[in-house]
């Protein structure tokens, strides 16, 4: 079988800055916020694509889940067949936001989708629930979570199904992008370039929402609301999350 590689990360997670990272090795073609059954919300420029506007533009005529994972496979397989005769490794970047933290019942349909067709090396990036929980409100990608507990309840759902992979946390990766980026490339089997901070900002990605700072370097958290504090301190979904991956629990002075 050939081998195709998944990214697994959630919206705001320092995800798109990994990625270009990746992208940035020579052996590799990076493919952006990939699922087998998400398409367009509405029509877009995309000549070469009818199936996205047909799905953008007759949603009441939409193929039921196990043909639009078989569509996608026949999509893929001629990009994973032109990367292995080109010596490249194809890394899709799943849209893990449609599947843990939307309207669809939580379950990694690309890693389905593709179990068995192919040799899979997949990993998970995470970073802390405070941190992307406030991009993710400034972006307004909150849109079906109720709050900051239903939100860390889904990431407790998300690293639950994806327990037996390995995982990176963005925090170590803004402290030592190399060391990190190193064992990623040794996780996937392939060459690493160690200069890719000089060229990974020229990898244009889809999803890049966030401050795109021009280096990698941690970032000064966003302001915490007082009442955003207290519902911090009160989710046990959140305290069990920060113990397994050592996130502090912000204090709440009264």
């Amino acid at each position: 079988m050939q081998t195709v590689a998944i990214i697994h990360h959630l919206s705001s997670s320092g995800g798109t800055v990994i990625s270009q990272c990746i992208a940035a090795q020579p052996s590799v073609v990076l493919l952006s916020e990939i699922h087998p059954h998400v398409g367009m919300t509405s029509p877009r420029f995309l000549p070469i694509d009818p199936l996205s506007h047909f799905l953008a533009g007759y949603p009441e005529l939409r193929f039921d889940d196990a043909t639009l994972d078989q569509l996608f496979r026949d999509r893929l397989e001629p990009v994973v067949k032109k990367c292995a005769e080109s010596g490249k490794l194809l890394v899709l970047r799943d849209h893990s936001h449609s599947d843990y933290l939307g309207y669809l019942k939580p379950r990694p349909r690309l890693a389905l989708a593709l179990e068995g067709q192919y040799d899979l090396r997949r990993f998970v990036t995470l970073r802390n629930p405070i941190d992307a929980w406030l991009s993710m409100k400034d972006s307004h990608f909150d849109g079906h979570l109720t709050g900051f507990t239903d939100y860390c309840n889904k990431v407790g759902k998300f690293l639950e199904d994806h327990d037996h992979l390995p995982l990176w946390r963005y925090e170590d990766f803004v402290e030592q992008p190399r060391m990190v980026i190193g064992q990623i490339c040794a996780h996937l089997r392939i060459p690493f370039n160690e200069s890719f901070e000089q060229t990974f900002r020229g990898k244009r990605l889809t999803g890049d929402s966030g401050r795109k700072p021009e280096k990698i370097t941690p970032l000064p958290r966003r302001p915490i609301p007082p009442q955003f504090l207290e519902e911090v301190s009160n989710c046990t979904s959140f305290a069990t999350i920060a113990k397994r991956f050592n996130y502090a629990i912000p204090a709440l002075v009264i």
